[in-house]
């Protein structure tokens, strides 16, 4: 989570970089290349950051809308010639802006960049000293207009000072000091709200982190860069009464050398050495990613590779803590990660192998109709069944799931299967189950729906003998039944048929691919079988346990056999 230190810290830096002329975006790059570079990187996420940045940009505009707010108001009522021009001179900054993010957004955070750009600002400033016109404006061109605007869209460089330059600008078009700053911030206005709208779209990127900075702590940031904004707004303009912008020129050329040593630093000895407790941070961040589903995050189509590699990894830190090299360098953890790594794609190659080998234990196994030929999941000959091969993934625990796509929610769910969830989906709609729809939560709850399916599991026990059980023979209804007293789960699963999702591109996601959730004990809008009741998936709330008891040892090979109830009473 973002600390408020770093917000009220990177707050100040925006307020007063905004206004002055001295680069706001350069500051702020340098600001975080200070933590980073000593051993203190910042520890939001992108996307807090993003919402940050945000709302940092509405404090500073709110700052310019107070100070100037006079000024605006005459825009709409006696100086209607000025709108015009503020469009022209926003038109260049605008184009150059959207390219930049599209097309070089790594110019943002390049210290050797912002370093020229110091230097340059600083010569621009310079270069204004005894430099003063008569105009006021009101008596500006639209030529003047241009040429400003075209600056302001060169500033959009970090390390260019938009207010240092525009203001620079509208001297050399012989405008007067005050009336230079003026307009430089009356065309803030557009172009710090509209930078702010810009980024905007990384609000749509998901943020289950509960670790997410709280609200207040974002608007404790936006109300500090209003506050410092004013400030050194204000100071600003009294200063160019009776004194003169290329002083900040001295601040700059500190600046230049200092962020190309800040380049040029080596990375703190903390980021030299990768020790295990650093890879242990990455495997329990990258397993926490895997648990959960982040809905406008595309995850791997090959979510088995995801977590084999995710496992691997917890595999080599556990050999390197028992071999006692717990400070071993970051290339020697490495080779033991792809040692590690290839032993484990070698074993789930094998298990693969093996799988393919099963045959679903049915009557007549060679007359089912296979839906793919990699993997495991049939129709039955007379149309009315779908049946999938499974293996025991957890035997004690609160549950969330019956079943899950393997190498997604096995601690959650008895069972696990390698089955794409879209081909569950389509087989079931193959055999005449009609889809409902998923939980809804807000603003109301409305309990998932459609049609009933009746799951049969089948096994063979250690002598051979053919075992069969409803799913909710497993399941204990811990919401309604006390240890003593266990009792199984009553409840029936419904086709919800999951759900779709587009992303930023527009692009159509299946729910049920991403987060392997195939069928449901506690509310999940992916997936594709849920129970029609209000099941929470809050873990101090959770309805569901396995009914240790009865279920088989782990890693039982079992088949799975998914049937519309409706399908059931034509027989």
């Amino acid at each position: 989570m973002i600390e408020l230190l770093e917000i009220l810290i990177i707050s100040i830096v925006q307020g007063i970089g905004e206004f002055l002329p001295i680069s706001s975006s350069g500051h702020l790059a340098v600001t975080e290349h200070l933590f980073k570079r000593f051993g203190q990187p910042l520890t939001g996420s992108e996307t807090d950051f993003i919402k940050l940045e945000i709302l940092l940009h509405f404090g500073t505009l709110i700052a310019v809308l107070i100070v100037f707010r006079q000024r605006v108001i005459d825009l709409f009522k006696k100086d209607f010639r000025l709108i015009p021009l503020l469009i022209i001179g926003t038109l260049p900054a605008v184009v150059v802006g959207l390219l930049v993010k599209e097309f070089v957004p790594w110019i943002e955070t390049n210290l050797y960049i912002i370093s020229i750009c110091f230097a340059v600002t600083g010569i621009f400033l310079i270069r204004s000293r005894n430099i003063d016109g008569e105009k006021t404006c009101s008596a500006m061109t639209w030529f003047d207009a241009l040429v400003i605007g075209m600056v302001q869209a060169v500033a959009i460089l970090p390390g260019l000072s938009r207010s240092g330059s525009t203001i620079v600008a509208g001297l050399f078009r012989k405008l007067r000091r005050d009336e230079a700053a003026v307009f430089s911030f009356l065309l803030a206005i557009p172009v710090i709200g509209g930078g702010g709208i810009l980024e905007l779209k990384g609000l749509l990127k998901p943020n289950t982190d509960p670790d997410s900075p709280a609200v207040h702590l974002l608007l404790i940031g936006m109300l500090v860069s209003c506050a410092v904004g004013i400030a050194a707004l204000v100071w600003l303009l009294d200063w160019l009464k009776k004194g003169q912008l290329w002083y900040f020129a001295v601040w700059l050329f500190m600046m230049c050398p200092l962020t190309l040593v800040l380049a040029a630093l080596p990375l703190h000895e903390k980021q030299k050495s990768q020790s295990v407790s650093t890879f242990e941070e990455n495997v329990q961040l990258s397993e926490n990613k895997l648990s959960k589903y982040e809905p406008t995050s595309s995850l791997p189509s090959d979510k088995d590779t995801v977590t084999t590699q995710t496992d691997s990894l917890a595999a080599a830190v556990g050999n390197v803590s028992e071999s006692g090299r717990e400070n071993m360098s970051r290339e020697d953890a490495q080779l033991e990660y792809e040692k590690i790594l290839a032993e484990e794609e070698a074993k789930e190659q094998a298990a693969i192998a093996e799988e393919q080998q099963r045959i679903p234990l049915v009557d007549e196994p060679d007359k089912l109709i296979p839906l793919d030929p990699k993997d495991r999941i049939w129709i039955t000959p007379d149309g009315r069944s779908v049946v999938i091969l499974g293996r025991i993934a957890l035997r004690e625990g609160f549950l969330e799931l019956l079943a899950c796509r393997i190498g997604t929610k096995e601690h959650e769910s008895i069972i696990s299967v390698r089955v794409k969830p879209f081909l569950i989906h389509a087989a079931l709609l193959a055999v005449g189950a009609e889809p409902g729809k998923p939980v809804q939560q807000t603003p109301q709850f409305i309990p998932p729906s459609g049609d009933e399916i009746e799951i049969v599991i089948r096994w063979n026990d250690s002598d051979g003998h053919r075992k069969e059980v409803f799913a909710q023979e497993w399941v204990w209804d811990a919401g309604n039944s006390k240890e003593d007293s266990k009792k199984a789960m009553s409840t029936h699963w419904v086709f919800t048929g999951s759900r779709q999702y587009k992303d930023e591109s527009g692009g159509n996601h299946y729910i049920a691919d991403e987060s392997g959730e195939l069928f449901g004990l506690s509310n999940f809008v992916g997936a594709i079988l849920d129970v029609p009741i209000k099941s929470s998936a809050d873990n101090a709330e959770l309805l569901f346990a396995c009914f240790t008891e009865r279920i088989p040892e782990r890693n039982m090979p079992l088949t799975l056999i998914l049937t519309p109830a409706k399908n059931k009473k034509r027989e």
